[in-house]
């Protein structure tokens, strides 16, 4: 299981990592590695910087903005569970108009 926390340090990225650190504890899963994806560019490849803390579970984006509770993250990481993809249009510019282009499951 690969987990990413898509954030800059700030005080929810690190409460969100904390919290899943207690989880992987609690599930006695000490062979998961939690990594903190600060890299703006990463980050902005599954979300926009305002959307952050945001969470990846085997590369597909479990959450943003908020900390989910800790009863989901039980689910998510024991596998009871899978986290809802979060759907986002992609958009394309072109001539100074906007475009959707399509729906796309991250």
């Amino acid at each position: 299981m690969k987990i990413e926390v898509l954030g800059t340090g700030c005080y929810n990225c690190v409460k969100l990592e904390t919290l899943i650190d207690e989880v992987l504890t609690q599930l006695g899963k000490t062979d998961v590695n939690v990594v903190r994806v600060d890299d703006e560019k990463r980050i902005r490849h599954y979300i926009s910087q305002d959307e952050i803390p945001g969470l990846l579970i085997d590369g597909v984006l479990a959450s943003t903005r908020e900390i989910p509770a800790r009863e989901t993250l039980v689910e998510w990481l024991s596998g009871v569970s899978v986290p809802l993809t979060k759907k986002r249009h992609i958009v394309a510019f072109s001539a100074g108009r906007l475009f959707i282009t399509a729906v796309a499951s991250l």
